[in-house]
């Protein structure tokens, strides 16, 4: 998107639509994102007012493309998604913290789930993160403003079997809207 050019959401999801099906679908949808943000207040500007902080954009078998938005000092619990994920942010800026499974929690007689902290990627305007499949991620805004992102995920996300993690417990949790507000809560 050159500067002077003017963001159009129906023109962005074709071409990731389009994207998603392509032999390397993580590298084509990466390189729309970063084209995209690169003008991030062409997005802002251009992007529809969303009511909800989460929106489906597009969803079928192969892609799902959503708006998200994390209001200041707000943490998302950590939690998969078990698909391939890229997030293009345009406003404000976010902290993602990365997890692994921790092998001093979870031994052979222990499900309980524990993970432990292995990174961290600070995300601004302007910025595109890629993330695995496997990956455990959890979020929060850093900035003053919402911070607000395109979010492409390598699959039907409404419809996939997810977890939450509860780091105080040592707990895997099903990925529900209850457990989801319950652990922000603990978090937040």
């Amino acid at each position: 998107m050159n500067h002077t050019d003017k963001f159009d959401l129906d023109d962005l999801l074709a071409r990731l639509k389009k994207a998603a099906i392509a032999p390397d679908a993580p590298k084509a949808i990466r390189a729309i994102l970063e084209e995209t943000v690169s003008t991030p207040e062409a997005v802002a500007i251009g992007m529809p007012t969303f009511v909800e902080n989460e929106a489906i954009l597009f969803e079928d078998e192969t892609v799902s493309i959503w708006f998200c938005r994390f209001m200041p000092g707000i943490s998302v619990p950590p939690h998969d998604h078990q698909m391939s994920a890229t997030i293009g942010i345009y406003r404000g800026a976010e902290r993602n913290d990365f997890y692994e499974n921790d092998p001093e929690i979870n031994s052979e007689n222990d499900d309980r789930g524990g993970i432990r902290k292995s990174g961290k990627a600070e995300l601004s305007a302007g910025e595109v993160l890629s993330i695995g499949p496997s990956a455990i991620h959890s979020v929060t805004c850093t900035s003053d403003e919402p911070c607000c992102g395109i979010h492409v995920y390598l699959g039907k996300l409404s419809t996939v079997d997810r977890s939450l993690f509860n780091t105080k417990t040592n707990e895997t949790l099903k990925f529900t809207d209850d457990n989801y507000h319950q652990l922000q809560s603990l978090n937040g």
